[in-house]
């Protein structure tokens, strides 16, 4: 398990964390998720956050942790 920071996405109601990307820097994970919000409905919300996770070789998220 390593510290990344993480663009995460929160569907429904109770919100569920359905989506979680790696990023490689604050300012890109902020960047993104000013994207996305502008694109999606109001039941879907996206959060930069640092997490413990394990990552595959491809830099793909493959479980998390820990939600700092």
């Amino acid at each position: 398990m390593i510290e990344i920071m993480a663009l995460l996405m929160f569907v429904g109601e109770p919100q569920k964390l359905t989506e979680m990307t790696y990023m490689p820097s604050v300012s890109e994970c902020l960047t993104k998720r000013r994207i996305a919000t502008r694109n999606s409905g109001s039941r879907v919300v996206y959060m930069c956050s640092r997490v413990k996770a394990e990552l595959s070789e491809d830099n793909k998220i493959l479980r998390i942790e820990k939600i700092k």
